[in-house]
């Protein structure tokens, strides 16, 4: 007892209010439920019973109106006047019967046949001189021979006959004509006792007979322990109601229009079945209960404490950089000032972190617009430079073009201080700029190549120039044998699936591995390829942006991948 109570002491505050609230709970619980298990099976076999009888009368219903069904149609037909009038007579020729046919059979009993899926035929044996026909017409003679021809000659109602295999006929004569005329339905087995093959989920027989006692369907859906019972003999008399009373609760009856006896029996097991079942039901809702319990204990005592702990969980995702915060409270007790406390700090911090966030972003912004606006003064000066000497040389007209694609490559690298432009107008920069630089350079060869459809797209100003004098200075201006093989730069502009590519190839001097792999990542004095690549990154993401290849002493290819984005 001692050990207990210590163990007790030394439980959390959520546990002991748990454990109080379980023991509490559950003395009355189980003292309902066990009341419950016994009234449940008395009941319930007394319900089993009730359910039994209403199948029954149920299986009993639908059996009457099939067959009340079908003998009304197959009456329809015997007494149908036109029907009646065309087995009346002989005929004389056979355009006689082809009208018969087609005006009588052919439009009413298959019209009959489509509208009950349950009825395989419907054939009319005739005494008259009319020729089988489809089905639906034939001889006499061809039943005289049937067991039930006799009976179908004296009757004055329809009855029902048995065919092997497992076909059920509906016969019928046709009254009040001078040939001997009957009508026989051929109606599906399986159509007719479909239903009483899955009366029930678990164990059970029925058997239906005729009103002469002979069996005419029977269905067992029983276990192997009462396979050895003979539960449908041939004939109703045979049955030993008593002797199955002690394995078998049954049921019978026989209200239909043809007085058909339908037998049901359903073992005693499956009552008790059902009781245990419903016992088990009370027993998991016991158990529900008792879980129910614990979980309002649980919840009960965590309310307490679950405040602090998530607290505390904040503050360690506070230490991990991230400035989520997760927990709320509009109490007035301590630990809702200590959480609202926590929240204003909280929110504080991050206002903080955000506007030096906004800051850096600006301040990379203004470095970029810096950095593209570094090489616009120094190109313009040599230029004019250029321009100016060979005005003071001579007087010609390739002046005035330089001024042209001078004036055209700052157009399209200013934008009107736009930072994007469409590749059509990149183009026309680079194709002014290229235009210069062969008359600054005439010692190489350019080759440009675009495809057209990438015209429309939007790219950001000013990123192929770079790699373009990249190549003439340091590709093509170190290339030792230029005198014997000139320098040779190529430009293409090709379209992908998603993506737009511009490679820049020369056959210069080339890289060797160590300049290659930081040639994107060096810091240069000027507007270098580190700060194309930097711009495009930060527009685009880093899965674009430039790419190099080079051997030494053969050339280098710089490739920039960029997305497809419309222009707006």
């Amino acid at each position: 007892m001692q050990r207990i109570k210590q163990w007790y002491h030394n439980l959390k505050l959520y546990k002991k209010i748990l454990l109080l609230s379980f023991t509490v709970s559950l003395i009355p619980i189980l003292i309902l439920g066990f009341f419950s298990i016994l009234q449940s099976r008395k009941l319930l076999i007394s319900r089993e019973e009730t359910y039994l009888h209403n199948i029954l009368e149920q299986a009993n219903s639908t059996l009457d109106h099939f067959l009340t069904l079908h003998n009304d149609i197959i009456s329809s037909l015997a007494w149908d006047t036109s029907i009646r009038n065309s087995v009346d007579r002989m005929y004389e020729n056979n355009y006689e019967m082809f009208l018969t046919n087609r005006e009588i059979f052919d439009s009413k009993l298959p019209v009959v046949q489509a509208m009950h899926k349950e009825i395989d035929g419907i054939t009319l044996y005739t005494g008259t001189n009319l020729y089988p026909h489809n089905g639906t017409l034939d001889s006499l003679d061809k039943i005289t021979s049937e067991p039930w021809y006799q009976e179908a000659l004296s009757a004055t109602k329809p009855f029902y006959a048995y065919k092997e295999p497992n076909k059920m006929l509906l016969i019928s004569p046709v009254s009040d004509t001078y040939y001997t005329n009957i009508f026989v339905i051929r109606l599906s087995y399986e159509s007719m006792f479909r239903d009483y093959t899955s009366l029930f989920e678990d164990d059970y027989a029925v058997g239906i007979y005729d009103q002469k006692g002979n069996l005419l369907f029977q269905h067992a859906q029983l276990d192997e322990v009462y396979s050895s019972f003979l539960l449908f003999p041939d004939t109703l008399s045979e049955i030993p109601f008593e002797e199955n009373r002690h394995a078998f609760f049954s049921e019978s009856t026989s209200d239909n229009v043809c007085g058909w006896t339908i037998l049901m029996y359903r073992p005693q097991k499956e009552l008790t079945n059902s009781a245990d079942s419903f016992i088990w039901v009370i027993l998991a809702i016991i158990a529900v209960c008792i879980a129910a319990t614990s979980y309002i204990s649980t919840r009960l005592s965590r309310q307490i404490v679950n405040p602090l702990e998530h607290l505390a969980r904040d503050l360690n995702q506070f230490q991990a950089d991230n400035l989520t915060v997760t927990i709320q409270s509009d109490n007035n007790d301590e630990i809702s000032h200590l959480i609202r406390a926590f929240n204003r700090m909280a929110r504080r911090l991050e206002e903080t972190i955000n506007e030096l966030y906004v800051n850096r972003l600006a301040k990379q912004e203004y470095r970029l617009q810096m950095l593209q606006s570094q090489i616009n003064p120094h190109f313009l000066y040599n230029c004019l430079s250029m321009i100016n000497a060979k005005a003071l040389r001579c007087e010609q007209p390739e002046i005035s073009r330089i001024a042209l694609l001078l004036s055209t490559f700052y157009r399209t690298t200013l934008n009107k201080g736009h930072s994007n432009t469409t590749v059509q107008e990149e183009w026309q920069n680079i194709t002014a700029y290229i235009a210069l630089e062969k008359i600054l350079h005439p010692a190489f060869q350019i080759d440009c190549h675009i495809d057209e459809r990438l015209f429309p797209y939007r790219i950001i100003n000013l990123i192929i120039q770079p790699l373009v004098e990249n190549a003439i200075l340091h590709g093509i201006s170190g290339k030792e044998n230029i005198d014997t093989e000139p320098g040779k730069i190529t430009i293409d502009g090709t379209m992908g699936p998603d993506c737009m590519y511009f490679t820049v190839s020369d056959n210069g001097c080339g890289m060797d591995e160590k300049t290659l792999a930081t040639i994107t990542s060096a810091e240069t004095k000027g507007y270098g390829i580190r700060n194309v690549d930097q711009r495009i990154k930060l527009y685009f993401g880093d899965i674009y942006g430039i790419t190099y290849e080079s051997t030494p002493g053969e050339g280098t290819t710089a490739t920039i991948t960029l997305p497809l984005i419309a222009a707006t």
